[in-house]
């Protein structure tokens, strides 16, 4: 707390001058958290850096230079240095701790399944397949209710309450003595979980300038992938453990185990989750912290008001971009090609053809989560620093590893080395997607905040609309661990992804040229006035 302190304490500097927002705030105002101004033009608070001859010379230093590499508040005000260090040690941290859990508890059903639960409930052909496609279902439904909840009522109250509810539903699934029992568990999971990944997208991109977002982005990304750094090893410690050998089956406390975790987290989000820029009530922020949230949007033109009603006119609106009907797609190929990893088919393969024990298939797959998250972080930087114009570049990458590996797993009769870089060749660059689409959602709609989120939603719900019944045609258990189908399927996701990355690039390019071009008209027209 004394750290706080010390940042609140210097938001009484008077080399701040801040504008006064409570005074003349006519009926044309626009008012957010307390805070008026009367139109975009007009500054919530001033937050210029005076480049005087010292801080040339401190920027044109090598060491400013590397520094502004890895992170980017270096170059900018001392106070709204200060505000950012809080909004990333708050909302990073909560929004990592809660998708890490989430992403465990959604994977801790694959462990389980290879590590006793096939055997205790005496599984067979594509049962498995049903309960991820129960989790799914419930996880579709809930996407579109839980966008509109979230953007009418306080989103820490929110998010806390899904994390809590998933931790007890979590640990009611040692309580089924059949699997009709795990099927109902499952999709009401799916249920609780389907509002915390599209919410958690919308706030990070509600608090982050363009050049900020990439790198929070993959943080937030890396989070998930770490829960499969966790997932194998708790798994494989539960099974050497003399305590596990007793009441519960070893695969049944790890259920136990990730209920455990996420309480404490559900009770964190609750009290640091700091909303949107217009709806703060967080502790750590003060009225100058709260200027400078909105300050910072209004400089990239988002929309300030985040608590606009929906109709059915707007809603009618989404449809008239091309956004709507390409980021969806691009994102479906992006998130259904992880089926060989998601479903297991790399351990089924390391335990059926290879006979590996317990511990190795367990293991294994931590290289592909940690070179997922040294790879993920590694791009977030590079692209933040070239301001996002590698994207396209970066997807192409991305989905082209994902064609030839799945290629090269399709035709199976291959050398066991080429499998080994195949599955990692899937896995490992599929890590940067997910931050590199979202950032590329948030960035193109700032200036739209009820467009933006609805474009979040839809564009994770059509990935698990096909999600909860492709799987089960293509990853057909029963043709295990040669799923000649499903690698030909993933490897069409490969070609589709790239087609989709062209077709963004290309509109949005269209769009800036546009928007330049209506921009110089506009000012024409006023010099000419």
């Amino acid at each position: 707390m004394a750290l706080l302190d010390r940042f609140n304490k210097q938001t009484t500097n008077s080399e701040v001058h801040e504008l006064d927002s409570s005074s003349d705030s006519g009926s044309d105002a626009i008012k957010v958290n307390g805070f008026a101004t009367h139109d975009v033009n007009e500054p919530y608070i001033d937050l210029s850096v005076d480049l005087d001859e010292k801080e040339l010379a401190r920027r044109s230093t090598w060491w400013y230079k590397v520094s502004l590499f890895f992170w980017d508040s270096i170059d900018k005000h001392p106070l709204e240095r200060s505000f950012l260090f809080k909004l990333d040690f708050f909302l990073l941290s909560s929004s990592m701790l809660g998708y890490f859990i989430k992403t465990l508890n959604q994977s801790n059903l694959g462990t389980a399944y290879v590590n006793g639960m096939k055997e205790h409930y005496e599984m067979n052909g594509n049962q498995y397949n049903y309960l991820t496609t129960l989790w799914t279902v419930g996880y579709i439904i809930g996407q579109v209710p839980s966008n509109l909840i979230l953007h009418r009522i306080s989103a820490r109250y929110y998010l806390a309450s899904l994390e809590l509810l998933w931790a007890i539903l979590t640990v009611l699934m040692v309580t089924p003595k059949t699997l009709s029992g795990m099927y109902a568990l499952r999709f009401f999971i799916g249920l609780t979980e389907s509002g915390y990944f599209p919410g958690l997208e919308y706030l990070i991109g509600s608090w982050y300038s363009r050049q900020e977002l990439s790198k929070r982005a993959a943080f937030f990304g890396c989070a998930g992938t770490a829960a499969g750094l966790v997932s194998g090893p708790l798994q494989q410690r539960i099974l050497t453990s003399e305590w596990a050998q007793h009441g519960l089956k070893p695969f049944q406390w790890m259920f136990v185990i990730d209920a455990i975790i996420s309480a404490p987290i559900a009770f964190y989000t609750l009290f640091v989750d700091p909303n949107t820029p217009s709806t703060t009530t967080a502790f750590y922020f003060n009225d100058t912290d709260k200027k400078i949230a909105l300050e910072r949007r209004r400089r990239i033109g988002a929309q300030l008001n985040t608590r606009e009603a929906y109709t059915l006119k707007k809603i009618k609106s989404f449809f008239n971009t091309w956004h709507i009907y390409v980021f969806p797609i691009l994102f479906l190929a992006f998130n259904n090609a992880y089926q060989p990893i998601t479903s297991q088919v790399f351990q089924l393969w390391m335990k059926m053809d290879l006979k590996l024990s317990s511990y190795d298939y367990n293991i294994y797959p931590i290289g592909i989560s940690g070179g997922g998250i040294g790879l993920s972080l590694t791009v977030a930087y590079v692209n933040d620093y070239y301001k996002g114009r590698l994207t396209p570049y970066l997807l192409y990458y991305m989905f082209v590893s994902v064609l030839f590996s799945c290629v090269v797993l399709a035709v199976w009769d291959i050398p066991e080395g080429l499998k080994w870089y195949a599955y990692f060749g899937i896995g490992i660059p599929l890590s940067i997607g997910q931050p590199l689409i979202f950032t590329w959602v948030n960035k193109m709609l700032a200036y739209d905040d009820m467009k933006r989120n609805f474009l979040v939603v839809c564009t994770n719900m059509l990935a698990y609309v096909t999600g909860a019944w492709v799987p089960i045609l293509t990853f057909d258990q029963t043709q295990a661990p040669k799923f000649h189908i499903g690698f030909s399927y993933t490897a069409g996701l490969g070609g589709l992804g790239i087609v989709c990355t062209t077709i963004v690039w290309i509109l949005s390019a269209r769009d800036g040229r546009r928007n330049k071009l209506r921009e110089k008209e506009a000012e024409d027209s006023a010099s000419s006035a």
